[in-house]
C-alpha cells in the first residue's frame, strides 16, 4: 500500500494512507451479487388426493403410526392438499336425516383413517373424545365452529370456542374434549379428518353439566370408497 507523510505543525509525523482508486465496475459487480445472494423461495407442492394419500401411507407404514416428531409432515401434507373438489365430490354424500356423515376415503385398517365428513346447516357432533393418538381436520368447504372442553370430574368446562374458515386443526385427548359443527343456516360444510390409528367406538357427553354422564358410539361410515355403505 503507497502512503503519504506529512508533519504537523508541532513536529509530529502524521501518516495517511493514500486513497484507494474508485473501481466502479468491482463496486457494481459486488452490489449486482450481493442482490442475487438470496434467491426467492420455491412454490410450495401442492398434493392432489392420491398424493396425500400416499404420504399419509408412508408415514404411517415406515413409524408404526404417527410418531410425534411425524406430526408436522403430516400436517404440512394437509396444508398442502388442494382441496379439488371435482375428485372428492364422489365422497361428499349429504343426509338431511343425519347432522353430518362420515365418509370413508382411503384406511389401511391398522394405521389410519382418512375420511370426508359432511356437515347439514346448523348441525353439530356431540360432545366427544377421541380413542386414537390423533386427529387431523383440513378444512374444505363452508364455516365450522370448534368448541373445545376440559372434563374437571364433574362438569365439561369450555376452554375455548373458535370460527375455522380455512387451515388444518389437531386434536387428541390430552388437549380434552370437543365438538365440531356447522353454525352456518345457508351453506353446507365439508372437512377433511385423518385418524391415527382408526377407532370403531369413541365417547359421548350430552350435557356439559354433568360430566359423569357419557355413552358409547360406535363410529361408523356412511360411505366407503363413494359407495353408500348398508348402515
Amino acid at each position: 500500500m503507497i502512503s503519504r507523510s506529512n508533519v504537523s505543525r508541532d513536529g509530529h509525523m502524521i501518516v495517511q494512507d493514500a486513497p484507494r482508486p474508485r473501481d466502479e465496475h468491482h463496486t457494481v459487480k459486488t452490489t449486482k451479487s450481493a442482490q442475487q445472494a438470496k434467491p426467492p423461495p420455491l412454490p410450495r407442492k401442492v398434493l392432489t388426493l392420491q398424493e396425500l394419500v400416499e404420504v399419509i401411507d408412508m408415514e404411517t407404514q415406515l413409524n408404526d403410526g404417527i410418531a410425534l416428531h411425524k406430526k408436522d409432515d403430516i400436517k404440512q401434507a394437509l396444508v398442502d392438499f388442494d382441496g379439488n373438489m371435482d375428485v372428492l365430490q364422489r365422497y361428499a354424500k349429504f343426509d338431511p336425516t343425519r347432522n353430518y356423515t362420515r365418509n370413508l376415503i382411503s384406511t389401511d385398517n391398522t394405521s389410519y383413517a382418512l375420511m370426508l365428513l359432511c356437515w347439514n346447516r346448523g348441525k353439530y357432533s356431540p360432545i366427544h373424545d377421541h380413542p386414537s393418538d390423533g386427529c387431523w381436520v383440513r378444512h374444505i368447504q363452508g364455516t365450522l365452529n370448534e368448541v373445545r372442553y376440559w372434563n374437571n370430574g364433574e362438569t365439561l368446562v369450555e376452554t375455548s370456542n373458535i370460527v375455522i374458515t380455512s387451515g388444518v386443526s389437531y386434536m387428541d385427548d390430552s388437549l380434552g374434549l370437543h365438538k365440531i359443527g356447522n353454525p352456518s343456516q345457508d351453506v353446507d360444510a365439508i372437512t377433511l379428518h385423518l385418524y391415527s390409528p382408526p377407532y370403531e367406538k369413541c365417547r359421548l357427553w350430552l350435557d356439559p353439566c354433568d360430566a359423569t354422564k357419557s355413552s358409547t358410539a360406535v363410529a361408523n361410515f356412511y360411505s366407503e370408497y363413494g359407495e353408500r355403505t348398508q348402515g
